[in-house]
C-alpha cells in the first residue's frame, strides 16, 4: 500500500474518482481494486501498517467508530497545526 496526495495531477481521473469524493473522504484502493472510504480506508491503511497500528485498525471497524473518524475529519486543518508537519510521503 502506498499513500498518495490527491493533488498528484491525473491521479483522481486514474482512479475514477471526483474531486468531491477526495476532498469529502480518505480512500483506500487496494492492487485487487477493491475500495474502502472514509473510516474503512483509515482502518484498512493501519491494518496494513502492521504492528500495533493493525490492532487500532481493527479497533476503528468497531461500531461506534464512525464518529470519531468524522470529528478527526472535520478538525484535520486545526489537528495539523497542533501536531506538525504531516509525515513525507513515500517515493
Amino acid at each position: 500500500m502506498s499513500a498518495l496526495p490527491n493533488q498528484e495531477p491525473g491521479l483522481i481521473e486514474r482512479l475514477d474518482l471526483s474531486r468531491q469524493d477526495v476532498d469529502r473522504y480518505a480512500w483506500a484502493i487496494e492492487a485487487s481494486g477493491r475500495r474502502h472510504r472514509g473510516e474503512a480506508a483509515v482502518a484498512r491503511a493501519l491494518r496494513e501498517m502492521g504492528g500495533g497500528w493493525r490492532v487500532l485498525g481493527w479497533l476503528a471497524r468497531l461500531p461506534g467508530s464512525g464518529p470519531l473518524y468524522r470529528l478527526v475529519a472535520r478538525t484535520r486543518d486545526r489537528l495539523s497545526a497542533i501536531w506538525g508537519d504531516p509525515p513525507p510521503y513515500p517515493d
